[in-house]
């Protein structure tokens, strides 16, 4: 839910309905049971994917359907907060009286309102490698390459495992929206602020070890453009200090549709790729180099040449 912020704020650039898409991200609207059910028989490793020309020219439309579609995707995001905010105070009041360390509720809240607001955009996404995700009740780190603000509504939405993302303090100010997150004990990190770095060191490895699972972005930030860049020590330090494992995910296709210096999407999102890789073991104490370099080779195998940087390629 860290990115979930744009939801509120949604106001001129959008994205577009497509009448025709490249063969590479034509796909069938998502259906979770039969795709996690043929994900389990088959046990292949992801193969890297392509992406069409048409979109890595980023044709952009005009300025009326994207007018017309940021107008949409923000009557969509408006209703959807309005339906799931009562349960929002619901899995709240819960919470505090039964569940204060994981806030489990407010994390399944969170899945409906990210899955519901993309399911009504028309958004269409493909998790893959699903049967490489620990148990359930399994505390880990996932650490997704991270390209664009839709990459929170994808995770949040349709990873069939609930956590808490690691979020820069500034998207747990935003009314409403940031509320939720502090309703579910998301963890706030200042990056300019070397205490407040330690202070989320210690929540994370305390909610680690409460139970909860994390989503920690180890570049840092998004991509400027799509290309994986260089990684952050911080969620390899964490896993170490909780012994927690971690489970690279690559993320396919949200720069695309969302390009840095645009609020929206300018185009609807279709063909989007979670891919999830095999869990590494917890990174031994003061040797976590060896675990993100681990953790960026997996990240990598997946990703079309275009995302790679140029040593990688």
């Amino acid at each position: 839910m860290a990115c979930l912020p744009m939801a509120i704020a949604l106001a001129s650039s959008g994205l577009t309905y497509c009448a025709h898409l490249p063969p590479g991200l034509a796909s069938s609207r998502w259906s979770h049971a039969p795709m996690l059910n043929a994900m389990a028989a088959t046990e292949t490793t992801p193969t890297p994917a392509t992406l069409p020309e048409e979109l890595e020219l980023r044709k952009r439309p005009n300025v009326v359907k994207r007018a017309f579609t940021s107008t949409f995707f923000l009557l969509i995001n408006v209703i959807v907060l309005a339906v799931v905010y009562p349960f929002v105070l619901g899995a709240l009041a819960y919470g505090k009286i039964f569940d204060n360390e994981r806030r489990r509720a407010s994390d399944y809240i969170v899945q409906i309102w990210a899955r519901l607001t993309m399911t009504l955009f028309g958004a269409e996404v493909h998790v893959e490698g699903a049967h490489h995700l620990p148990p359930a009740d399994e505390a880990v780190i996932y650490t997704p390459n991270h390209c664009a603000f839709l990459d929170v509504f994808f995770l949040s939405g349709f990873l069939p495992r609930r956590f808490k993302y690691v979020s820069k303090v500034e998207n747990l100010r935003i009314p409403f929206i940031g509320w939720a997150m502090c309703f579910a004990k998301h963890i706030a990190i200042s990056r300019a602020d070397r205490a407040s770095q330690l202070k989320t060191l210690k929540e994370a490895i305390a909610t680690l070890q409460n139970g909860n699972s994390l989503v920690v972005f180890p570049e840092g930030t998004r991509s400027k453009d799509g290309v994986l860049a260089d990684f952050k020590k911080g969620p390899f330090t964490m896993a170490a200090r909780a012994n927690v494992r971690i489970v690279p995910i690559s993320i396919v296709g949200t720069h695309l549709y969302q390009p840095p210096g645009t609020v929206f999407p300018f185009m609807r999102p279709r063909g989007i790729r979670i891919i999830c890789q095999p869990p590494l073991e917890p990174p031994e104490p003061k040797k976590e180099a060896a675990a993100m370099e681990a953790t960026r080779h997996a990240i990598l195998s997946a990703l079309p040449a275009s995302m790679r940087p140029a040593s990688d390629i």
